[in-house]
């Protein structure tokens, strides 16, 4: 029997398609969330807030329009700095750091974006030890 093995070179990379808060505001796009979207030749962003799903959504813009702001596309995923939105609709980002598995859905006149539900870190573990604790009774 013959194989055709491709050598798996790229360990650094990360292919999990994932959207992360940092503690300090900043929001990040693993390489896998930038090269599955093909969103390399894109640097510009659009961001969106649900305040009653306390929800956030990302439009992606080849060009500078109205209301968007810069994408820094690294190569190994991308990023940009968030202070102004997150000081605007008060999110403690150390509340809510971590990555996340964004879904995709179409907006009526933004169109096509990229949707996470920030989850309260904090008490998400808090939940996460009372089960466990209870689950040893």
């Amino acid at each position: 029997m013959d194989y055709n093995f491709e050598q798996f070179t790229e360990f650094k990379g990360k292919f999990t398609p994932i959207i992360s808060l940092g503690k300090t505001g900043g929001f990040g796009f693993s390489t896998g969330f930038v090269e599955r979207n093909k969103l390399g030749e894109y640097k510009y962003i659009k961001v969106f807030y649900d305040k009653l799903k306390n929800a956030v959504a990302f439009n992606f813009q080849k060009e500078k329009t109205e209301g968007a702001v810069k994408f820094k596309n690294r190569g190994t995923g991308g990023y940009f700095s968030s202070k102004s939105f997150i000081g605007k609709y008060n999110i403690d980002p150390k509340k809510y750091q971590g990555r996340y598995t964004p879904k995709k859905i179409e907006v009526s006149n933004v169109g096509e974006v990229y949707v996470i539900e920030l989850k309260d870190r904090n008490t998400d573990k808090q939940i996460d030890n009372k089960l466990d604790n209870n689950s040893s009774i």
